[in-house]
């Protein structure tokens, strides 16, 4: 039987806001059961964009003393300035999945992409303050590109990242 449709871009759009929440604000998160949202309501679904944030914050934080993390968010900066920061958070990601920690065994190439997208996206909400909202967005954007499929073949966030409620 096939897995049923998600909205992974609802999906992916939450889980992100969450990741880039204010440090004070990461300890009270919780994901209000009378919060409206824009996506589809399934009462069998077990996505909780908090619980999955969580998950791959700690993931990535394993990746932000890399040599090669550190060259990629200059060329991030530099491309900001430029408007060429879609390709250069790409690039940045790329680069960082060639880490021996990214590229463990026992992760998938798509889990490889989405853990260095979490980790560089982050590093940059923190040492880059003023690039917060639009790093969201092009790590909402690269995050749907480039797994956003295979996330919905899985049958949504929840699935991949093993986390249910």
């Amino acid at each position: 039987m096939a897995p049923k449709a998600v909205n992974v871009e609802w999906q992916t759009s939450l889980i992100i806001k969450y990741l880039f929440e204010d440090e004070d604000d990461v300890s009270c998160r919780q994901l209000n059961d009378e919060l409206e949202t824009d996506g589809p309501v399934d009462e069998d679904d077990s996505f909780d964009p908090v619980l999955i944030a969580d998950k791959l914050r700690r993931i990535s934080d394993a990746l932000y003393e890399d040599a090669k993390f550190k060259a990629a968010l200059t060329d991030l900066k530099q491309a900001a300035a430029q408007e060429a920061m879609e390709a250069a958070f790409g690039h940045g990601v790329e680069v960082l999945c060639q880490s021996p920690l990214a590229s463990s065994a026992e992760l998938t190439p798509e889990m490889q992409l989405i853990g260095a997208s979490v980790a560089f996206g982050l590093y940059v909400k923190k040492s880059v303050p003023e690039l917060r909202s639009r790093v969201q967005r092009v790590m909402a954007s690269f995050i749907n590109r480039r797994v956003g499929p295979w996330i919905a073949q899985q049958g949504g966030w929840d699935k991949v990242t093993g986390v249910s409620v």
